[in-house]
């Protein structure tokens, strides 16, 4: 295996690392606010400069993990998003 691929495939677990961490943040509604950058990094045991390599900031990152804009974030919302 190459350098190249080896950041590659440590690029993309970083994102996954990242990913599920923010999605397990975020689960509960209502939870977006409180969930800080620092805290995701930190949860996840990455920098905050890995989440902002990924991610142009916290609305970027939550729209990849939830899949719809930030920060409609409540029980009601959720239910409706997942019957489209």
């Amino acid at each position: 295996m190459t350098e190249t691929n080896k950041r590659k495939l440590a690029k993309a677990a970083t994102r996954e690392a990242i990913l599920a961490v923010a999605r397990k943040l975020w689960e509960t509604p209502g939870s977006y606010e409180g969930s800080t950058m620092r805290l995701i990094a930190s949860a996840a045991g990455k920098s905050t400069g890995a989440i902002f390599a990924n991610w142009t900031g916290k609305e970027d990152l939550w729209r990849e993990a939830m899949g719809y804009e930030p920060p409609v974030d409540s029980a009601a919302v959720r239910e409706a998003l997942r019957r489209v």
